[in-house]
């Protein structure tokens, strides 16, 4: 390189913010190894600053991809409108940047296939492709040389960012999590968010902003809010599948099989770790006492819910929060739910017994799915959810209070060779997502010693 490489990581933001130099730098992936070799020697590779180059070099790439695809991209305006009608849904989470990006890593390969299945059979090294078909598989592998530059733990063939929008659309119909979280579109592995650092309402707001009502020409009190950052990074989400090779030639159906079992895998999935996950390798889940905001409400009765504890919880949700918050149940809380709505309160007894708890749950219509509520919010009734009499089987959260990153990649790669002898071959799905609470603790409330969250539940029996 026609340049000193730089022993700190001043020099290396100098060298990046050099349009010639970054250029040269990351002109292929040997020339990028090659730097990243000759850089990481002449520095202290300590955790710090080791990250730091990773972060710095993964925001760099993608910039300089992001410019490569509008400038080489064709107009897909139509798709791009079609996939963001059809996500802007009322009162979803999903159109907060989980749709259709322009700017996704692999929206340069739109239009260069037309389905999964298609993409799956060119990618096979032991299919035969005509003149069309290798001109397909190098813009494939040309864009996948490219991404693993700037993520460099990537694997397989990016998915076309029409065909990822596809996906993440069908997933949203099945979700929990995702469709009601706030999604942030992550452009490196990491992705710092800012919170209000804020435990108390009693005396100031925004942790630690106070309003004072002042005279004319007096000295106004100065205040200050406080704020931490949530960091999101990219985990590892990968599933696999055998597949006869009758159906592997045939690219149609196999298309129809892909566009079914991958987006039903991804949010089952990423809903079971956004649920429970502990955070190490996977996301953090809302409904585990990891979580640092969580409330937990005393149980009235083992192994059941009662009308007692459904009151508390509500109580216990952010004022702001209930226009938005729904109730998670596993099923095996259905028949004490259920049970409600034949339970009225006998003040004499002081307690809930035979008539009709009226207004408390509410059906949906005959003619289509259930859709229950409870004091007029949504019920969701999920396996997803801890066991009966856990501290996880019965929650009141407000999921916009919960951050999912995406990195905005899907990649997919086969193999024939460890299945040969079964005529079967295996198919390879990657996904980088991470998930965990946004708000930070409990909140005591203006007035009252109670603590109020976003995230409820009713504590183990």
């Amino acid at each position: 390189m026609a340049f000193a490489i730089p022993d700190s990581p001043e020099g290396l933001q100098e060298l990046l913010a050099d349009d010639a130099k970054r250029t040269e730098v990351f002109a292929d992936p040997e020339s990028t190894k090659e730097f990243l070799n000759k850089y990481s020697a002449a520095v202290d590779k300590s955790g710090d600053i080791a990250a730091q180059v990773s972060e710095s070099v993964q925001a760099t790439i993608t910039d300089m991809l992001k410019e490569q695809e509008v400038r080489d991209r064709p107009d897909h305006a139509q798709i791009e409108a079609e996939i963001a009608a059809s996500f802007a849904k009322p009162g979803s989470g999903a159109q907060r940047n989980a749709a259709y990006n322009k700017n996704a890593p692999g929206a340069p390969l739109d239009g260069v296939v037309n389905s999964l299945g298609e993409m799956a059979r060119l990618i096979n090294p032991k299919i035969g492709k005509s003149d069309a078909q290798k001109n397909q598989y190098a813009k494939l592998e040309e864009v996948r040389n490219a991404y693993s530059s700037a993520d460099p733990a990537s694997a397989g063939f990016l998915i076309p960012e029409a065909q990822r929008a596809e996906i993440l659309q069908l997933a949203l119909e099945q979700s929990v999590v995702r469709s009601r979280a706030t999604v942030i579109t992550m452009n490196s592995l990491t992705q710092k968010i800012p919170f209000v650092d804020s435990t108390s309402h009693a005396s100031s707001v925004y942790g630690g902003m106070v309003f004072y009502w002042t005279e004319e020409s007096a000295a106004i009190t100065a205040t200050e809010a406080k704020f931490g950052r949530v960091e999101l990074s990219a985990k590892k989400l990968t599933g696999g599948a055998r597949i006869p090779n009758e159906l592997w030639n045939d690219a149609a159906a196999l298309g129809s099989w892909m566009m079914q079992a991958i987006p039903a895998g991804i949010a089952y999935f990423e809903d079971d770790s956004f649920f429970g996950g502990n955070g190490v390798g996977q996301p953090l889940g809302f409904n585990t006492s990891d979580n640092p905001a969580v409330v937990a409400v005393t149980r009235n009765t083992a192994s059941t819910i009662k009308s007692e504890d459904i009151f508390a919880m509500y109580a216990r949700m952010l004022p702001q929060s209930l226009n938005r918050a729904a109730w998670i149940a596993n099923p095996e809380t259905v028949p004490s739910l259920l049970g409600l709505q034949t339970r009225i309160l006998n003040a004499a007894a002081n307690d809930y017994v035979g008539g009709s708890d009226a207004g408390l749950i509410q059906g949906g219509s005959v003619a289509g799915a259930p859709a229950m509520t409870i004091l007029g919010r949504p019920l969701i009734v999920t396996e997803k959810a801890e066991a009966l009499n856990t501290a996880c089987d019965f929650a009141f959260v407000d999921l916009s209070h919960y951050l999912v990153g995406d990195r905005q990649a899907i990649s997919l790669d086969s193999s024939e060779h460890s299945r040969f002898m079964n005529d079967e071959t295996e198919l390879r799905i990657i996904e980088r997502v991470d998930g965990r609470p946004w708000l930070q603790s409990a909140i005591t409330p203006r007035n009252g010693t109670a603590t109020l969250s976003a995230f409820v539940q009713v504590a183990a029996g």
